[in-house]
């Protein structure tokens, strides 16, 4: 079955996600965004073939962590355009209950929701959960260091 694609429906697209967040090429693992506001994001990623975090025709694991925490990094950056702020940056304090269903294979469509839990002082707790054609790939809870 072939995933359908909603890019035509995102608020932002792969031609301008590098405006929202600091990750570049080749480790981009958000291609959309298709919800944002202060408390909740969902993004999109297409699985490429010839992308930095793909063997064997699937996304690894560590292409999938990465995939979650810049869906949160993207939200933030979406957010702070629309107060014309400078986005901040984040880095992954802590991933707790991580659990990863399964590798999306190239050419499907990630979709990642990212939940504010908490934000306390310079750290943001997020519920974070991707799934596939429906499917769930991963979920954990995760912690991310905002640099003031």
């Amino acid at each position: 079955m072939e995933t359908l694609h909603l890019e035509f429906m995102a608020l932002v697209t792969k031609e301008n996600i590098l405006n929202y967040i600091p990750q570049r090429n080749p480790i981009c693992l958000v291609h959309s965004i298709y919800e944002s506001n202060e408390q909740k994001v969902k993004t999109g990623f297409v699985v490429e073939a010839d992308h930095f975090f793909v063997s064997d025709n699937k996304l690894t694991e560590a292409g999938i962590i990465e995939n979650l925490a810049q869906s949160c990094a993207a939200q933030a950056g979406y957010v702070c355009s629309l107060k014309n702020m400078p986005p901040r940056v984040g880095f992954i304090a802590n991933i707790k209950d991580l659990r990863i269903h399964s590798l999306p294979s190239v050419n499907s469509e990630i979709i990642t929701e990212i939940t504010l839990k908490a934000f306390v002082m310079n750290v943001t707790l997020v519920i974070a959960a991707s799934t596939c054609n429906g499917e769930p790939v991963a979920e954990c809870e995760m912690k991310i260091f905002v640099q003031a």
